[in-house]
């Protein structure tokens, strides 16, 4: 079976041009003004829709595409054509995956096809949908839990077998880290729909779990972790520290709209703290009845991701840099995927790392291809950025926690010391104190591993500034 394939001035072999001279930046700001109604106004889409004359595609000619050239192609194909090209090359999705396409361009590629060429390519290829940044992370999600679902079958299909000592550790390890995934993919009691928007089951594998729908979110927190949280030991856990974080979003904004987190009209207009969160996980927040502004009253929804992008390293290999470079470089794309995907309607995205994952997201930051509105680095062991001038980060938004005997903070091992007055960073109030609000007491935090803790002053800060009330947040000075 072959397809027909647009290309514009095409002769000889097939050869699709690469767009390599549009940058996600460049891109993703065009596309913050233009969105996809009016496809002709930017780049990536006018570079995509140029080309005007019919090539014949097949599995064949597919061996010698890449990057951009290879998504086009394989759009293209049907469904069984196309499934039996990625089981016969599964080498030519796996160079796809570690050198993508930029995730704006990505991004207008996917709102071009019809559902029926979107079908055939998750279908056929879980793998490559569910983990290009992109492509709208619930359609990524549906990919992956497919993925998941193919990867569990084939591992017990070959642990049935007979397989060398190795092997077979490996497939039984690969069985314990699928099986982590998907227990932390269940959501707690009245807690948000989650979904799956990374699976690599490479190496000690690295996933991320959406909780709430951050495809229509107007606040998104990042949640980067550090040593010993690779995938296999801690998805579960890390997954439930953004469900507190979540939590403790929703009830910020309750308390500042000045009505319960609800899906209902409100009938009261006093605050709650316990506010309950919808199942569906995009928790309507409305605001006093009356309030002056019609389109300020729509309903603000929230959505935490728990990431765990990188391989994170061990006490054996946490004294190297290496790892922290490649999580940077994951942990942009991620970012620039979130805003290629959402176009013009861009969410307040911030970051919340812990120990090694600060390392990582402030050279992420440094890196400077994506803007997030946020950062809070907490029990930070540093990084070689030496200023909050090299991180970009919406006016300067960056906060930083240093807990008592925490053995991590001021060591400034990987470089400066984000929490020194000389970074220019905001202290985050991690020690105990009354909220600025309510006047509740919130706790204070001990020791490396208690910024997430449930009623913590850090915890309800770092909801604080993930929600855009960043001038509500303690400072830890009496």
């Amino acid at each position: 079976m072959t397809a027909s394939l647009a290309l514009a001035g095409l002769s000889g072999p097939v050869s699709i041009p690469e767009y390599t001279q549009i940058s996600v930046h460049q891109t993703v700001s065009t596309r913050v003004s233009d969105r996809q109604g009016d496809v002709g106004a930017s780049p990536a889409w006018t570079q995509l829709e140029v080309q005007a004359a019919a090539v014949d595609i097949d599995a064949a000619k597919l061996r010698t595409m890449a990057g951009s050239n290879l998504l086009v192609g394989m759009s293209h194909l049907g469904l069984a054509d196309l499934a039996g090209f990625a089981a016969e090359y599964p080498a030519h999705i796996d160079t796809l995956l570690a050198a993508p396409p930029e995730a704006g361009m990505v991004s207008a590629w996917w709102t071009l096809l019809d559902a029926t060429q979107r079908a055939t390519l998750a279908a056929a290829t879980p793998r490559l949908v569910g983990n290009l940044d992109g492509v709208p992370l619930a359609q990524r999600s549906r990919a992956n839990e497919n993925y998941l679902r193919e990867s569990f079958a084939e591992a017990n299909r070959a642990l049935d077998g007979h397989l060398s000592d190795a092997e077979a550790n490996r497939q039984t390890r690969l069985v314990a880290m699928l099986t982590q995934v998907s227990l932390a993919l269940h959501p707690s009691d009245g807690g948000p729909k989650r979904s799956l928007i990374l699976l690599d089951t490479s190496g000690s594998g690295r996933a991320a779990i959406a909780l709430g729908n951050p495809d229509t979110a107007d606040y998104i927190g990042y949640l980067v972790p550090g040593m010993n949280y690779q995938v296999e030991p801690q998805m579960v856990n890390w997954t439930t520290v953004a469900d507190d974080v979540y939590r403790e979003e929703v009830a910020v904004l309750a308390v500042r709209d000045g009505a319960p987190a609800t899906s209902e009209p409100p009938t009261a207009q006093t605050a709650s703290v316990h506010a309950p969160v919808t199942a569906a996980g995009s928790t309507p927040v409305r605001l006093v009845t009356g309030y002056p502004d019609a389109a300020a009253t729509r309903a603000k929804t929230i959505a935490t991701i728990a990431w765990i992008g990188y391989e994170a390293p061990d006490l054996f290999s946490v004294g190297g840099r290496d790892r922290a470079v490649a999580g940077a470089g994951f942990l942009e794309t991620s970012w620039a995927g979130v805003r290629a995907s959402r176009g013009g309607d861009q969410p307040f995205i911030s970051v919340f790392a812990h120990s090694y994952g600060s390392t990582v997201s402030l050279m992420a930051l440094a890196n400077g291809s994506v803007e997030v509105d946020a950062l809070v680095v907490v029990g930070s062991p540093g990084s070689e950025i030496q200023s909050t001038d090299r991180l970009k980060v919406a006016g300067g938004n960056v906060f930083v926690g240093k807990a008592d005997w925490d053995p991590a903070v001021n060591s400034a091992f990987f470089g400066s010391d984000p929490g020194a007055s000389s970074y220019g960073a905001k202290a985050l109030g991690v020690s105990g104190a009354a909220d600025a609000v309510t006047g509740d007491w919130l706790d204070g935090s001990i020791g490396h591993n208690d910024y997430f803790k449930p009623g913590s002053e850090s915890l309800h800060n770092m909801a604080l500034i993930g929600t855009d009330n960043a001038d509500l947040a303690t400072d830890g000075i009496e």
